[in-house]
């Protein structure tokens, strides 16, 4: 089904943390299996690890440690949709060239669907972009993708009024052949976690000037959250301008959402939560340029 729709605006991955992937794997022992953690930082084994499971609840937990799947031996990963509108996790790991197979257990009452490709063709509901469809109450759909080339790629639920409701996730690529430095066309995504606790995690990031960062934000507490990004004194001013200062606010309890921001400025930059009592609390962040 087509629908209208904006795009709505990788765990993080720095520039240092890139360099290590690329440098380990050069080094790589023939017949030597990489598995990568929830940083994207590989390890070698000299096994394809065991496949990961989901812990006993309703959510699967984020990206664990993993072996990259092949058209061989797809890697599984679960998801959950429910009646929030969202999926969770929102936001997947996977490396270039990597065969996954999505499995997405409906925990609520509504009816989803599950898109997955290139972001913009995912997010516009483009016809031909796989998909699996009518995932009713207690059902899981299943489907396999591929991901060739450099992306972005993302996933959507396009059930009418779903995706307009932020039911939408993002893929972030690790290891050899991803994008180091994130650009306007294909910003590196730093994944936000935001809790009760009142703190984001991480509470510092370092992002490369001019580099544009995909932020996926991600409430995994019970309390509403918002987020801001811009200029460190402007942010701590609550100064939203929606172009120097950029928020996304009304972040729901297990709703995933993202801004973009390119960082082409002198800094320094930050970020913030200003929902009553949560700056005040300590809920900031602080980014370092590099490359000055």
């Amino acid at each position: 089904m087509a629908h209208s729709a904006s795009p709505i605006s990788r765990v993080a991955v720095t520039l240092a943390s890139a360099a290590l992937i690329l440098g380990a794997c050069s080094g790589a022992t023939p017949g030597a299996a990489w598995t990568y953690g929830p940083s994207g930082s590989p390890s070698v084994t000299t096994a394809p690890a065991a496949a990961a499971t989901a812990a006993p609840t309703s959510r699967p937990a984020p990206t664990p440690a993993f072996t990259p799947g092949t058209t061989a031996a797809p890697r599984v990963v679960e998801l959950t949709a429910d009646d929030k509108l969202t999926f969770w996790p929102g936001l997947v790991e996977a490396t270039v060239g990597e065969t996954v197979t999505f499995k997405i257990h409906n925990v609520g009452q509504a009816e989803h669907e599950f898109m997955v490709g290139p972001l913009d063709d995912a997010f516009a509901d483009k016809e031909g972009t796989p998909e699996v469809a009518d995932i009713g109450p207690d059902q899981t759909g299943e489907i396999t993708f591929t991901f060739d080339g450099t992306g972005p790629f993302g996933f959507a639920c396009h059930a009418p009024g779903h995706f307009e409701h932020a039911m939408a996730g993002y893929v972030q690529l690790v290891g050899p052949g991803a994008p180091m430095v994130g650009s306007k066309e294909n910003p590196r995504v730093v994944s936000m976690n935001m809790d009760d606790s009142l703190k984001f995690l991480p509470d510092t990031i370092q992002v490369a000037k001019g580099e544009t960062i995909r932020f996926v934000l991600t409430n995994s507490g019970t309390v509403v959250h918002e987020f801001q990004v811009g200029p460190a004194d402007k942010v701590a001013a609550d100064e939203v301008d929606g172009v120097v200062v950029l928020e996304k606010d009304e972040l729901q309890a297990g709703s995933t959402h993202a801004v973009d921001y390119t960082f082409d400025g002198a800094g320094p930059y930050g970020y913030a939560c200003h929902e009553p009592g949560h700056y005040e609390a300590g809920m900031k962040g602080a980014i370092e340029l590099t490359g000055n």
